[in-house]
C-alpha cells in the first residue's frame, strides 16, 4: 500500500507531465502568426550572397550591376570594401527571405489577403527584379506567378509590364506560349485594344484551331461584337468551334456564347438554339463572368436547361417507381441493357 507522501510525489509527476503536453501541443499556435508586410522587407532588404562559378562566397550589398560587372559591398574588419567580379563569373545570387514564399502564397489563395499577397510579390519583384539575367526559369516562376495573379486581380497593366520584363530570360516554348496569352489578355483587360487586336491576329497565324486555346478568336470576336459587326464575329467565334474535338479547349465557351448572340443580332433562326444545345451537350455553362455576357444568356440555352432538369427529375421517378432489379430467376444475358450489342 502506498503511503501519502508516495501518492503526493504521483500526482506531482502527473501534473508536471500535464503541463508539458500543454505547452508543447499549444507551440504551434504560436508558430503559426503570420509575419508583417514590414517585418518581410525588412529581411528581404538584408544582403545578398554572390555565388562565384569557382565556389568561392561573397555576401554584402550589390552596389553595381550591368551586363559585364557586379559590385558588392562586404564587411571587412571593422570598416567595408567594394569588390568586382565579372558577371560571368557568377554563378547565382542567394536572395534573403525565401522563407517567406509559403506566406505569399497563403496569402495569394485567402481572398482577404490578396492585396497584401500583391504587396508582397511587389516586393520580391524590387527585390530580384534587377538580376533576372543571373536567375534561372525555376526561380523567374514566381514573377510568372506574379503577373497571372495581377491579370487574375483585375490589375492587366501590371500584368503587361511584368511579362514584358520577363519574356527576354525565358527559353521553354510552352512558358513562352503562356505568357503571350497573358500579354493578349493583359492588353484586352487593359483597354488596350488596339494592341490586342494586332496580337490577337498574330497569335491566328500560328495557332492550331483544334488546339488547347481559342483566346485568339475569343477576343476578336469579343472586339467585333462589341463594335456591333455582328457578322464578323459570328465567323470569328465559329472558327475554334467548327475545329473543336472532344478534347478541352480553353475559351471555347465564350466563343460558343459570341455566336449565338451574333447569330440572334443576324436574325439567324436555326443557328441559336442549334448552337445553345451543342453548348450544353457538350458541358459548357454560359460564361457569365465576361462583363459583356453576364445575365444574356438566351432563351434557347435557359430552356434547354429547364428541359433537362426536368427530364432529370422524370427519370429519378421513374427509378423509384420501378425496380432495379429484374425478379429472378432471370437469364443474365437478357437482363442486360440493350444497348450492350454482343
Amino acid at each position: 500500500m502506498k503511503t501519502q507522501p508516495s501518492i503526493l510525489r504521483t500526482a506531482q509527476r502527473l501534473i508536471g507531465l500535464a503541463c508539458l503536453v500543454a505547452i508543447t501541443s499549444s507551440a504551434p499556435l504560436f508558430a503559426q502568426v503570420d509575419p508583417s508586410l514590414s517585418e518581410i522587407r525588412t529581411e528581404l532588404a538584408g544582403p545578398m550572397t554572390l555565388v562565384l562559378k569557382n565556389g568561392n562566397q561573397q555576401t554584402g550589398r550589390i552596389t553595381e550591376f550591368n551586363e559585364t560587372t557586379i559590385r558588392i559591398e562586404v564587411s571587412l574588419g571593422g570598416g567595408a570594401a567594394e569588390l568586382s567580379f565579372p558577371v560571368d563569373e557568377v554563378r547565382e545570387i542567394a536572395f534573403p527571405g525565401g522563407q517567406y514564399l509559403s506566406t505569399l502564397y497563403a496569402w495569394k489563395q485567402d481572398p482577404a489577403r490578396s492585396e497584401d499577397a500583391m504587396t508582397l510579390f511587389r516586393a520580391y519583384y524590387q527585390q530580384r527584379g534587377p538580376y533576372f539575367s543571373l536567375m534561372s526559369e525555376r526561380e523567374l516562376a514566381l514573377f510568372i506567378s506574379y503577373a497571372e495573379f495581377a491579370l487574375a486581380e483585375k490589375k492587366p497593366l501590371r500584368a503587361v509590364a511584368m511579362i514584358d520584363a520577363l519574356t527576354p530570360y525565358i527559353q521553354d516554348p510552352a512558358v513562352l506560349d503562356r505568357l503571350e496569352e497573358s500579354l493578349l489578355l493583359g492588353f484586352f483587360q487593359g483597354g488596350m485594344r488596339a494592341e490586342a487586336a494586332e496580337k490577337a491576329h498574330a497569335w491566328i497565324k500560328k495557332a492550331n484551331p483544334a488546339g488547347a486555346s481559342a483566346l485568339g478568336w475569343r477576343l476578336l470576336a469579343e472586339l467585333n461584337y462589341e463594335n456591333e459587326d455582328f457578322e464578323t464575329a459570328f465567323w470569328t467565334a465559329m472558327n475554334p468551334i467548327a475545329f473543336s474535338n472532344h478534347m478541352p479547349m480553353a475559351h471555347l465557351d465564350v466563343c460558343y456564347a459570341f455566336a449565338i448572340l451574333s447569330a440572334e443580332e443576324l436574325r439567324l433562326k436555326a443557328e441559336p438554339a442549334r448552337l445553345a444545345k451543342e453548348m450544353r451537350d457538350r458541358g459548357l455553362a454560359w460564361p457569365d463572368e465576361i462583363d459583356i455576357l453576364k445575365g444574356k444568356a438566351p432563351e434557347a440555352f435557359t430552356i434547354i436547361a429547364q428541359s433537362e432538369a426536368e427530364a432529370e427529375a422524370e427519370a429519378e421517378a421513374d427509378l423509384v417507381e420501378e425496380p432495379i432489379q429484374t425478379p429472378s430467376p432471370v437469364d443474365p444475358i437478357e437482363a442486360l441493357p440493350t444497348r450492350i450489342n454482343f
